[in-house]
């Protein structure tokens, strides 16, 4: 199966314009098609002042919505008619439609977004990508912020531990990884690998979908795994890595870290996150 829908949350600058640009690489590498979609929260003022709001203070904060979101989807179908892309794109804004991110993620094959949004107004047209894995059963690939490569690179490393959230990401990912050129199955351990039957299964299962892998098990370095496996990113030289996301709750990572919050916070590269 192709990728041959791709929604990217788009808030103009910053992350999101690189998840813009990403998505417009993959887009003519697949022949997919991309929706854009801004999230319009309600105006906080709303809620907080609505007792004082005059009709032409609320006029105001209209416009300035509308303004928001006009900017934004010029921005996008600039970008995208640049890229002659104009006839397979579509732009949402989706606090004029009732609908939430998640809900729309799940009517697309690939969900591309930046990390964290810019400082500013923003910050409340943005939701959190982890999240979006979380709660929207799709893939979801972020973009680092810098992220400007000219074509897509290539490469790919799969972070496995055996566990179901890294079979998931595998399977999302498998009609990316059947098109790249190098794809590595990276487990952080020391000595004998736990499950080497395991590992020589998976190897089979991407063999049987066309894709040649290698095996590499590295010991987790000082800055624990999540530093290790992005380092053996580096050292790989990949363009994208593959991760099951949260494979213990949520709130246990926000709480007390994980390797899921190490590589979200510190990751270099498009990572694509499934849960």
């Amino acid at each position: 199966m192709a990728i041959r829908s791709i929604l990217t949350s788009y808030t103009g600058s910053g992350g999101g314009a690189a998840a813009l640009h990403m998505s417009v690489l993959m887009a003519k590498k697949y022949d997919a098609r991309i929706t854009g979609a801004v999230w319009q929260p309600p105006n906080p003022l709303r809620k907080r002042s609505a007792a004082f709001l005059t009709r032409d203070i609320d006029t105001i904060l209209d416009q300035m919505e509308t303004a928001f979101v006009e900017e934004r989807r010029l921005a996008f179908e600039t970008t995208v008619a640049e890229a002659g892309l104009a006839d397979r794109a579509n732009f949402i804004a989706l606090g004029n439609t009732g609908r939430t991110l998640v809900e729309l993620a799940r009517a697309h094959d690939v969900v591309v977004m930046g990390g964290p949004a810019d400082r500013g107004r923003s910050e409340d047209f943005s939701i959190r990508p982890d999240v979006i894995a979380l709660r929207s059963g799709r893939p979801v690939i972020i973009v680092p912020a810098d992220y400007n490569a000219p074509a897509i690179n290539e490469t790919a490393v799969v972070a496995w531990d055996g566990k179901r959230a890294s079979a998931r990401a595998l399977a999302d990912a498998m009609h990316i990884l059947a098109t790249k050129d190098k794809v590595t199955l990276l487990v952080i351990g020391e000595g004998p690998v736990k499950d080497r039957e395991q590992i020589d299964d998976v190897l089979r299962l991407l063999a049987l979908h066309g894709v040649d892998a290698a095996f590499e098990q590295r010991p987790a370095a000082t800055g624990g795994i999540g530093r290790t496996i992005l380092d053996t990113c580096m050292d790989l030289g990949a363009g994208i890595l593959v991760m099951g996301a949260y494979e213990h709750s949520k709130f246990s990572e926000d709480l007390l870290g994980g390797v899921t919050r190490d590589i979200l916070e510190n990751a270099d590269l498009p990572l694509l996150m499934s849960h």
